[in-house]
């Protein structure tokens, strides 16, 4: 059984892994080679401006599906990079140095922000226990310390999507910045940052977009950029990389500023063909085609199986299941038919994406 959908690469067995590792495009090696290796094979142009259209055409790919602009974009190795080159950037007041999360965060992230600390930062986490799409514990936990909030549109854990829009119009209210985390969400989930009006947002291509590992992003908002002074900076953090005056550095003017030394280029070669193909499908049709094929595996076993929430806003595009002291029996018969899955804390985690078919999730259903 492969799968053959909207273009997607073919595997055999049913992938439903895209909330760790997307299936790359069937002309993804072509299509980098051809981003990265063309100005050797030819001999023809300047290799640097060749490989920096190559980022230009990722970070305009980018804004087109976040519906930003390009200027806000800044490439990034991974998100830990990201957030870290966010906290050294910052100057909160001193009586607005905590940092708000949640237990249910990706460790990275937290790990990177724990860096804060030696800064002068403390973290307050909310609770795993508590149930952070409901308002009511973000307006509790946002005192009157807490100068930074971290987001996350999806967690990975339990495959919750929180009502992002309303937590950063709330910490806005209360001089709070935000930082939205959307790697579990970009490419799966529409994404409007024109509206959410985040202070940050970090994301990366490897999961949902299926463009690899490597291709991460910072987003920042346009009244940020000019207040951040961020502390890794290298020659493409400079407002004209190519001035060469060992005596001078000035800031891009855009998000550029958070860039750093030399970049990789490869990353976003395939990072930029996969976000294009997102574009071409829709990011509106790949979750209606996510929502039928998950409401079929939802129909399909207990409700107390379920650890994700059933309602669709407040569903990301992975499913949850623990189906108790069958989850191991369970879990041989999706191996056996060859099913590509993880199973966390929390459960079992499956991710239909635009590579799959009712038969397949037909298949995958009778295995509970």
């Amino acid at each position: 059984m492969s799968e053959t959908v909207n273009g997607l690469t073919e595997r055999q067995g049913i992938y439903l892994l895209s909330h760790s590792v997307g299936l790359p495009l069937p002309n993804a090696e072509r299509a980098a080679a051809k981003a990265f290796w063309t100005p050797w094979e030819t001999g023809n142009g300047d290799i640097w401006q060749h490989w920096l259209g190559t980022i230009e055409a990722f970070r305009a790919e980018l804004a087109l599906l976040l519906n930003s602009n390009i200027g806000n974009i800044c490439p990034q190795s991974s998100l830990s990079s990201a957030v870290g080159k966010v906290i050294y950037s910052l100057d909160l007041a001193a009586d607005k140095k905590v940092i708000l999360l949640s237990e249910e965060d990706f460790p990275s992230i937290a790990f990177a922000l724990q860096k804060g600390v030696s800064s002068g930062y403390t973290l307050k986490f909310i609770d795993a226990g508590a149930d952070t799409s409901d308002m009511t514990i973000w307006r509790s936990q946002m005192t009157e310390d807490v100068g930074l909030v971290l987001v996350t549109h999806v967690q990975s854990n339990n495959g919750r999507q929180l009502p992002v829009q309303q937590i950063t119009d709330l910490a806005r209210s209360r001089q709070i910045l935000s930082l939205v985390d959307v790697a579990q969400s970009v490419g799966i989930l529409p994404i409007n940052l024109a509206q959410w009006q985040a202070d940050f947002v970090v994301g990366s291509c490897v999961k949902w977009i299926g463009g690899g590992p490597g291709a991460a992003f910072l987003w920042v908002d346009s009244p940020m950029i000019e207040h951040c002074q961020p502390q890794s900076v290298g020659w493409f953090s400079h407002q004209d990389p190519f001035e060469f005056d060992i005596h001078h550095f000035r800031y891009a003017d855009d998000a550029l500023r958070f860039w750093g030394g030399t970049p990789t280029v490869y990353p976003f070669a395939v990072a930029a063909n996969s976000v294009q193909a997102i574009n071409a499908i829709g990011v509106n049709n790949i979750r209606q085609n996510n929502l039928e094929l998950s409401d079929q595996i939802i129909q399909a076993v207990p409700s107390e199986a379920l650890i994700s929430p059933v309602q669709e806003d407040l569903r990301g595009g992975t499913l949850v299941l623990d189906f108790g002291r069958r989850q191991d029996a369970v879990m041989r018969r999706l191996i056996n038919l060859n099913v590509h899955f993880d199973c966390r804390v929390k459960g079992m985690r499956l991710s239909p994406h635009t590579c799959n078919n009712e038969d397949q999730i037909g298949a995958l259903i009778k295995c509970f």
